[in-house]
């Protein structure tokens, strides 16, 4: 599968998981409008790295496996899996090894799992110094006049959280090669860079 396949397969996961705007409670009735829960999990979306677990046994349902036939196919343990759909253990704490075998499951690279886990934010990649929000904000109008592209923004981002958005900022960018907002690093030439670095000086580990 190629790089633009995964990058479209990742928007898809990431344009799911907007709050849409609900009726809400009736009158006389106490709660919230529900986010998009899956059917399957019993946990809500408010849950850490709720993403990962849903675009998990959400491929899993599609290729008609079951969670015994998923854990088999992972190498990992029934519970692992239970635990995750009940909430008992969050994915944002999972460890390097279930997070390389979802990445290869998904065909995702490792990073974007950890994003959906929660285990890295995007916003990690940005100076602490910026004022981020605002410059999202431009980020976006400039997107949104963008003849060739502000048709394919999703309509619920204003309302999305500061994640949501950095994230569609940041596949902009890398489809069209524009910088957007100052003081991001790109991580894969950081990783590239590192890697050029450890072949001149290996590490003495």
């Amino acid at each position: 599968m190629d790089q633009g396949k995964n990058d479209k397969d990742l928007q898809k996961v990431i344009d799911a998981g907007i709050r849409k705007g609900g009726s809400g409670p009736k009158d006389g009735q106490r709660g919230k409008p529900k986010g998009p829960r899956t059917d399957y999990l019993q946990i809500e979306p408010e849950t850490p790295g709720y993403k990962l677990v849903q675009v998990i046994f959400e491929r899993a349902v599609g290729e008609g496996l079951a969670s015994t036939d998923l854990a088999d196919h992972l190498g990992i343990a029934p519970s692992t899996l239970s635990h995750l759909k009940t909430g008992r253990r969050l994915a944002s704490s999972l460890g390097r090894d279930v997070i390389e075998k979802f990445a290869e499951f998904l065909n995702y690279p490792v990073l974007a799992v950890l994003i959906l886990a929660e285990q890295v934010h995007l916003s990690d990649f940005y100076s602490p110094r910026n004022d981020l929000d605002r410059a999202i904000d431009r980020a976006l109008q400039f997107m949104a006049d963008d003849p060739e592209w502000g048709g394919m923004m999703p309509k619920d981002l204003e309302g999305a959280s500061t994640h949501m958005k950095l994230w569609s900022v940041w596949m902009y960018e890398r489809a069209t090669k524009t910088r957007l907002i100052t003081g991001g690093v790109d991580y894969l030439d950081l990783l590239k860079s590192m890697d050029e670095f450890r072949g001149e000086y290996p590490s003495q580990e």
